[in-house]
């Protein structure tokens, strides 16, 4: 990212060298990172020492360039307590799209023929270059770009699990994107995979009402064909001590109040009780305000399954 700030005599110097081959960007100091999250696991990093260095975490990393009106943003950098240096890893920043222009006083990181960030030798005539950087500069408010390469799994959750071929032609469509998104082969998604999962077998309830008319289950149900008389829905009512179903048939779906109001009103009548609790599957019109109301002046207790889950309504 990058934004204007504004220098401040009391910041400190922080160096990074630039290093071919550093496979990620490092970092030994925790007072470097804006953002950090330790790992789950620690990893080993292989170095020119012959002790164990291990990664411990990851996170962001704001700098203020020296000699310049910018502020970078960069992760991931990783963190090793062992290691007594800063290493930006150049291969990093090259497949994260920026282009490399060098020469013997100068290596400087390219984006759209534009200069974001200038490595210079550590003293005349030195083959390892670095950059000056400070802590404790304040960005300003004005917008920025992005200078750092999220990776692919970013780009899935970010824009809520798109398949890889939507991923793959996503450039193409969209501005500020990279033309192609590298896409890792055997990519395993946990959350699309638990998403895809059919649901389990739904068991047999053990329990039922103790008396007639205690749970009353409720559905509604389409004609694939329209009848001749123009019925077009049924509206079931289930007993859940007897297992005695009435149907009426309905034009449209708004007749389920009223066909209730009679089904309700048959209860009193023929046998001479009241529905105590009625269950449904929360479609709409089970959940309009006049149905809830009518059932709550009989008072009838409302009870209702997960959308879409007809297993759970008896």
């Amino acid at each position: 990212m990058i934004s204007d700030f504004v220098a401040e005599d009391h910041m400190n110097r922080v160096d990074w060298i630039l290093d071919s081959g550093a496979s990620l960007h490092f970092t030994g100091d925790m007072n470097n990172f804006i953002e950090y999250t330790p790992l789950e696991k620690n990893i080993t990093a292989n170095t020119a020492t012959p002790a164990d260095t291990q990664i411990i975490g990851k996170g962001t990393v704001m700098m203020a360039v020296e000699g310049s009106k910018h502020m970078v943003r960069i992760a991931p950098v990783f963190y090793v307590p062992d290691l007594s240096m800063r290493l930006l890893s150049l291969g990093v920043f090259l497949r994260g799209g920026l282009q490399l222009n060098r020469n013997t006083e100068r290596i400087s990181l390219l984006q759209d023929g534009q200069e974001f960030l200038a490595f210079l030798p550590r003293w005349d005539g030195a083959t390892i270059f670095i950059i000056h950087t400070y802590l404790g500069a304040k960005p300003s408010i004005r917008a920025a770009e992005q200078i750092f390469h999220p990776d692919f799994e970013t780009y899935h959750q970010r824009f809520a699990h798109p398949s890889n071929d939507v991923l793959h032609k996503i450039g193409k469509y969209t501005n500020g994107l990279p033309s192609k998104i590298q896409i890792p082969e055997n990519h395993i998604c946990p959350g699309c995979e638990q998403g895809k999962k059919t649901n389990k077998i739904f068991l047999s309830t053990k329990t039922r009402a103790s008396k007639p008319f205690e749970l009353i289950h409720s559905d509604l149900k389409s004609f694939p064909v329209e009848s001749y008389h123009k019925y077009r829905y049924a509206i079931v009512f289930l007993d859940d001590f007897s297992s005695n179903a009435w149907t009426i048939n309905l034009r449209t779906k708004d007749a389920a109040l009223p066909a209730t109001k009679q089904f309700i009103a048959m209860v009193k009548n023929q046998f001479d009780t009241k529905i105590v609790e009625w269950m449904s599957d929360a479609g709409g019109e089970y959940k309009s305000k006049a149905f809830l109301d009518m059932l709550g002046n009989e008072g009838i207790k409302v009870s209702q399954s997960i959308p879409y889950v007809h297993q759970q309504n008896g």
